[in-house]
């Protein structure tokens, strides 16, 4: 953005030197009376910020700020300005006053009208030079970071639609080092089909401004083995909140996925086993409120609604005090096997052996349990 503002700078300089200059040559076959205007004019050029050089009348001239930046090297990088093509823009080292080279960008264009005849104006950019530096190195120290991390950097210009992929990134995608990708399809193009609908609503979403960051997990396409990526990012707006870079990163989790694939097995696994099991199991909290009842335990209450409901909404006031009380013995007094009776749905009695336990989860205690049939005796 600032280098697009300074070459507007300098473009509309440049036309007011093109005009200024026409207007020099007018004023100069006027009348006497009209010289002094012409010095004015003169005068306005003489005071631009720029270091500028013409041709007129076959002779070269210069402003003050190009005898203040070069001093005793004006003639020699005059001679030089001369060489170069009379229309465009072109990059040159110029010595300066104070003796050090530096990057300059000089922009020439042929005055009209005038055959042979052009105005140049020069451009310090050796501080743009140095930022540009600067940031490339940060970049270059951001990306060292992230790729300890095991990350990698993505950049999205939504103007020029191009997008900056680090070595990394390519590396976890599957890219070879001597090819370049830069485009958005480029990652688009290697999400797999189960994970494109989610990948576009997630991006879309950020997009139109409606999440704070963008962020999802995707398998990559016709990866052997199946490979997982972590993609996350956020929005850069500018004026009016319009959006102009996107920057994010990647990480490769595909060991993480398959250890929650793993868990997530045995958490099923063991949910179904006890689902299946003829005991009635369940877990409450220490309020005594259900937060857990088994297939079993469900069916003998009559499939009543359960969920974080208590004793006493489930069973008469009778049967509901005496659950509290084992539910009192074993949580501070530490009693774990009680004799209970329940009604059924049917209203029948079943005697029980009962066994309670405590886990702690996340500093919550639980009160967990378990109720086997007692055997019938005659």
């Amino acid at each position: 953005m600032p280098q697009i503002v300074l070459f507007a700078i300098i473009a509309f300089l440049l036309v007011i030197c093109v005009i200024l200059y026409f207007r020099l040559q007018k004023l100069q076959t006027r009348p006497t009376k009209s010289q002094h205007a012409a010095l004015h004019e003169e005068e306005i050029f003489q005071t631009m910020p720029l270091p500028i050089v013409y041709k007129k009348n076959g002779n070269w001239h210069t402003n003050k700020a190009f005898s203040h930046a070069f001093g005793a090297m004006s003639k020699e990088n005059t001679e030089l300005l001369i060489m170069l093509p009379k229309n465009g823009e072109h990059s040159c080292e110029l010595q300066f006053d104070n003796g050090i080279v530096k990057q300059t960008l000089i922009y020439t264009a042929p005055l009209l009208g005038s055959s042979g005849d052009f105005v140049a104006i020069v451009v310090d950019i050796a501080h743009l030079q140095k930022s540009k530096a600067l940031l490339l190195h940060q970049k270059e120290r951001l990306e060292l970071a992230l790729e300890g991390c095991d990350e990698a950097l993505w950049d999205w210009d939504l103007k020029s639609e191009v997008v900056f992929y680090a070595p990394k990134w390519k590396q976890i995608m599957g890219y070879e080092a001597t090819e370049n990708p830069s485009t958005l399809a480029s990652w688009l193009n290697l999400v797999h089909s189960k994970d494109m609908a989610l990948v576009n609503e997630r991006l879309k979403t950020h997009l139109d401004g409606k999440s704070e960051h963008f962020e999802v997990d995707h398998r990559i396409r016709q990866s052997e083995p199946l490979r997982w990526v972590n993609v996350r990012g956020r929005i850069i707006r500018g004026k009016n909140e319009h959006a102009i870079r996107m920057v994010g990163t990647i990480r490769d989790v595909t060991e993480h996925k398959a250890h929650e694939v793993k868990e997530r097995f045995e958490h099923d696994r063991f949910i179904a086993f006890v689902e299946h099991i003829p005991a009635l199991s369940f877990i409450k909290n220490a309020h005594g409120n259900y937060l857990y009842m088994n297939q079993a335990y469900q069916q003998f209450l009559g499939f009543k609604t359960w969920k974080n409901r208590s004793a006493a909404d489930l069973f008469d006031a009778q049967t509901a005090h005496e659950i509290a009380e084992t539910d009192r013995l074993s949580l501070y007094e530490g009693i774990t096997q009680h004799e209970i009776t329940l009604p059924t749905s049917e209203g029948l009695k079943s005697s029980f052996h009962l066994y309670k336990f405590l886990i702690d989860e996340e500093g919550e205690k639980l009160l967990c349990g378990f109720c086997i049939n007692k055997p019938f005796r005659e």
